[in-house]
């Protein structure tokens, strides 16, 4: 009887000790199931960044070919115009520029507050331009604006890609 206890005790013991050992390799592998599900997890957020990100580059690449006929040609030249359709493409780009405006934030302020008050103000008076002089003055700040927007946009751009790549 007493050898029967023993033997039991000791199968009772290897089958603890084998069970722990299984428990423990399965917790490796959920570890690992974990660690990988938060990676995957972290590229999609990069990559729904990135097509945010692209979206609005699509915009200001509008915006600059629709405003680049401000910069370069002559007031004269500008005559029949509907500069008003114009400016609803800037519109458009700024409205999806302040959706977008804590991917621009910064210890020194937000380069997408500033860009979207900077172009509102020049948008106002370029729709209430009547002159020619007066619209391709206005529509060229608009345009050199939005170009001066474009490097700050292209690096974080750059940034969410990369970060999607690691």
């Amino acid at each position: 009887m007493e050898v029967a206890m023993a033997v039991l005790t000791v199968v009772g013991a290897l089958a603890s000790f084998y069970g722990a050992w299984i428990a423990w390799k399965q917790a490796g592998i959920s570890k690992s199931a974990a660690e990988l599900a938060g990676r995957i997890k972290e590229q999609l957020i990069n990559h729904r960044r990135t097509s945010e990100l692209s979206e609005l580059q699509v915009h200001i690449e509008s915006t600059k070919r629709t405003f680049l006929k401000y910069g370069s040609a002559k007031p004269s030249s500008l005559t029949g115009i509907n500069h008003s359709a114009d400016a609803e493409v800037a519109l458009e780009f700024i409205h999806k520029l302040k959706s977008l405006r804590d991917y621009f934030s910064a210890p020194e302020g937000n380069a997408a507050d500033d860009a979207f008050d900077e172009i509102n103000a020049e948008l106002g008076k370029f729709k209430s331009a009547k002159r020619s002089k007066d619209i391709s003055e206005v529509g060229e700040s608009i345009l050199n604006k939005v170009v001066m927007f474009s490097p700050i946009l292209k690096k974080e751009l750059t940034e969410q890609k990369e970060t999607s790549v690691e």
